[in-house]
């Protein structure tokens, strides 16, 4: 067993991950089915950040705390010199809708869900609350380890709640942040090498209203739509940039709304919403403006195509120093190695890339695969034994980097 493993084991307190992480899971920061967003200055975010994780990290007592008006939080903890490292944490669930309200915070077996083990069940464990509580477990370590870092820690909680870079951005360029490495600790059983960005493309076709018995009257806006979807699958059959690991770009889309509802009534306007991916090295509104090139001249409607939140696309070199660390932390750990590579969706990684901090997406969770099925909205929950190894990887990653 290494040194630091030593220091780990000694100092890991399993009562306070497993209260801190059953605090964090009974306080509600969901996305509510119905909706797409909320926004970071919510009342609820605003509590879970200042009544419950703002003390917590007042009570570990580790460092100046910086807060802004997006409820986003930096802590900075060490010398304030080089190297440092960021550690991202987040506020906001945006899955596990089907959660029963008595399950929020609860700690029970998961054997009905195929982990026999304590799970704490709660929207948003698997997704940012879990790598949470494992953040504030290993920072818990530090303190009590005393341990003097030679580097600079900043610790962010990340208040986004719109599927954007909007609370990165505030962080970053706001707070003035700079650093060596990037970690975003989220639910993601393996070290991201890469994901590709996305942009929300929202298309508006304008037609004329009319009664139903007389169509000629009017310009029927679902007959509209339905040629301009046409072409965005003929643009995204067109597509030919790809990627070894991340495969090809795409536009397809997935919100379509109609207005306005009548009886009988032809509606004028059908407004579709794009999700656009984009491979490292692509831009944002090139894809943006490939969309409003398909769609000029779709007479007699009239179309507006606009930019609407993105994320850019993240790749980090496999010999990165933070893969480097995360690995060996993780082995350490548990004995055996990381699933290294890369995902298809994406999250907040980008953007600390774009910014030059080689950053990384790691954290516990209990299944590899929610982007797709019924499990995106199925009860959630997170393995204890995952938060717990997880805790143990960050301090001895940030010890490795920082000490």
């Amino acid at each position: 067993m290494t040194a630091l493993s030593t220091i780990i084991d000694r100092r890991y307190d399993d009562r306070y991950v497993r209260d801190v992480l059953v605090r964090l899971a009974s306080a509600p920061t969901d996305v509510p089915l119905g909706q797409f967003e909320i926004d970071p200055t919510d009342p609820k975010i605003h509590h879970f950040v200042h009544d419950i994780v703002k003390p917590e990290l007042e009570r570990l007592g580790v460092g100046r705390i910086e807060a802004d008006e997006l409820n986003n939080l930096v802590c900075r903890i060490g010398t304030g010199g080089p190297p440092t490292l960021l550690l991202m944490t987040y506020t906001t669930a945006q899955h596990g809708n089907y959660t029963t309200p008595e399950m929020e915070g609860r700690i029970a077996n998961g054997r009905a869900y195929g982990f026999d083990e304590d799970c704490v069940f709660g929207k948003g464990t698997s997704q940012c609350k879990g790598a949470m509580a494992s953040a504030l477990g290993a920072l818990k370590i530090l303190e009590d380890e005393r341990m003097r870092l030679t580097g600079t820690l900043i610790f962010v909680v990340n208040a986004e709640s719109q599927s954007s870079h909007r609370c990165s951005i505030r962080i970053i360029d706001g707070h003035q942040i700079r650093a060596d490495h990037g970690i975003v600790a989220i639910g993601c059983p393996l070290i991201t090498l890469g994901n590709r960005g996305r942009v929300d493309i929202v298309v508006t076709v304008q037609g004329q209203v009319a009664h139903s018995s007389q169509p000629q009257l009017g310009k029927n806006a679902i007959w509209g739509a339905y040629e301009a979807l046409g072409r965005i699958r003929a643009l995204h059959q067109g597509l030919t940039r790809s990627h070894p690991r991340l495969g090809r770009e795409q536009v397809e889309p997935y919100r379509l709304v109609l207005s306005p509802i009548a009886p009988h009534t032809i509606p004028d306007t059908a407004c579709f919403t794009l999700d656009r991916r984009l491979l490292p090295g692509a831009d944002v509104d090139g894809a943006v403006e490939e969309v409003r090139r398909a769609l000029a001249d779709l007479g007699p409607y009239d179309v507006r195509v606009e930019k609407s939140v993105h994320h850019l696309p993240a790749e980090v070199p496999p010999d990165a120093p933070i893969v480097k660390a995360l690995t060996d932390a993780y082995r350490a750990v548990t004995g055996a190695p990381p699933e290294v590579g890369y995902v298809g969706y994406t999250f907040d990684a980008g953007y600390a890339c774009a910014q030059g901090i080689p950053t990384v997406m790691f954290g516990p969770t209990f299944h590899a695969g929610r982007v797709h099925g019924s499990e995106i909205v199925a009860t959630e929950f997170v393995p204890l034994s995952q938060v717990r190894t997880f805790a143990k990887v960050y301090a001895h990653a940030i010890m490795s980097l920082l000490r």
